[in-house]
């Protein structure tokens, strides 16, 4: 009986120290199931189609985005979803211009050339706040406008070159509410210049905004200009070209800032482009609120006849007040990637926002996408910004090593503008 109970005293021990030993197995092989590694990483030279910043400069203007506290997300991604990398350019034509005029022109007649029959004359009262109070010149009424056709300098009044007319009544409920009157020409108007008159005088100093728009013309003026513009850049390149001729163009250029100020731009030829000077008190305007437009006019003639045409396009003026370091931190688990950091050169204090793309490598050796992954927070000076990576986004995708990231933005959201971007960022 001492035999059997020493026996099964043994084979107790035994069992005892086994799964001990066990225990000592599975917690020594624990950590290295879940050790956390740290790499690092250089950003990729930026390519064609990337936005980069190289000098930094402060701003003292209000954040539009004050939000102090931070955020951070990510979303999976489609595997084929197409990256959309983000234009630079913003293009736009045009067959019509405008033109501002006061009361004591339209009492006089002013000149207007027109390059299409049934093309649409509209006048528009505009508003003055030059004396400190908004002061709105008054509407004019279709029936109190005359067009006549002008041949050699001499104006034919013997009839009138007007097919129909539109009240600013009329016209509010085609959803144009600026008070404006539009005349539409005869379909007998022939191309050439015309004389728009008022019948009853206006106030010398009133402003009016004429616009004709030549519908069917062949002639557009087509602009091509920046999307964003530094503060940093004293000039603003652009591209223009008028379709169905191959004339010389003379351009001139006015600057409207987001904050509604105007400025003629002094414009000079650059090989096959144009450049529109920014002197430096132009370089921001006066609000990080919305965007700043260029409006480009051209006054030529085609074939012997006079034609004007104006085209706009809109940009947003920037400070390049942060930019990226050179390197980041990839945090590993499990042999995937689980955190990205960035250091971050900070200027001017704001808010700022970091996005990016995790890409990954399926059986057959093709990278696709697994999650875009975005995080904004409130800097004050040099710091760092962490894009997380999803555990079970990185799991469920199917997907492994090599990783890369794409599409690695830097967005200023005390500006709302777009800092830098890199389709290619780094490969993992």
């Amino acid at each position: 009986m001492k035999s059997s109970i020493k026996m099964a005293s043994v084979f107790a021990l035994s069992a005892l120290l086994s799964a001990c030993q066990n225990d000592e197995t599975l917690a020594d092989n624990a950590p290295e199931a879940s050790a956390m590694t740290v790499t690092q990483v250089t950003l990729l030279a930026p390519t064609s189609g990337d936005l980069t910043i190289d000098t930094l400069a402060t701003t003292e203007l209000p954040a539009v985005n004050g939000n102090r506290g931070g955020v951070s997300f990510s979303a999976p991604m489609g595997a084929t979803v197409q990256i959309q990398t983000p234009s630079q350019l913003e293009q736009s034509s045009s067959d019509q211009y405008w033109r501002t005029v006061s009361g004591a022109e339209l009492n006089k007649g002013i000149m207007l050339a027109v390059s299409q029959n049934d093309s649409v004359i509209r006048v528009a009262p505009r508003g003055d706040a030059s004396s400190g109070a908004l002061q709105h010149s008054p509407a004019i009424a279709p029936d109190q406008l005359r067009l006549y056709k002008v041949d050699k300098q001499s104006v034919d009044k013997s009839a009138s070159m007007i097919q129909s007319m539109s009240d600013p009544q009329a016209m509010a409920t085609a959803g144009i509410i600026d008070d404006s009157s539009a005349l539409r020409l005869s379909k007998q108007a022939t191309p050439g210049v015309y004389q728009l008159q008022v019948v009853q005088p206006l106030g010398a100093n009133d402003s009016y905004l004429v616009n004709v728009k030549e519908k069917g013309s062949p002639y557009h003026l087509a602009l091509s200009a920046p999307n964003r513009l530094s503060s940093q850049a004293p000039k603003l390149a652009f591209e223009l070209k008028l379709s169905n001729s191959d004339i010389a163009l003379s351009p001139t250029a006015t600057l409207k800032q987001s904050d509604g100020r105007y400025h003629r731009l002094a414009v000079v030829k650059q090989g096959d482009n144009w450049q529109a000077q920014l002197p430096d008190e132009l370089a921001m305007p006066s609000s990080n609120l919305g965007l700043s437009e260029i409006q480009v006019d051209v006054e030529t003639r085609v074939n012997g006849l006079p034609l004007i045409r104006t085209v706009k396009t809109a940009f947003k003026q920037y400070v390049p007040a942060a930019k990226l370091a050179d390197q980041a931190s990839i945090h590993w688990q499990n042999a995937r990637p689980t955190q990205a950091v960035f250091e971050l050169q900070v200027a001017s204090p704001g808010r700022y926002q970091v996005s990016a793309v995790l890409v990954g490598t399926d059986a057959q050796g093709k990278q696709a996408n697994i999650l875009r992954a975005e995080t904004a927070q409130w800097l004050d000076a040099d710091g760092q910004m962490s894009l997380s990576f999803d555990a079970e986004q990185l799991k469920s995708s199917g997907l492994g090593a090599p990783y890369a990231i794409k599409a690695l933005e830097l967005k200023d959201q005390s500006q709302m503008a777009r800092l830098s971007y890199l389709g290619e960022a780094a490969s993992l």
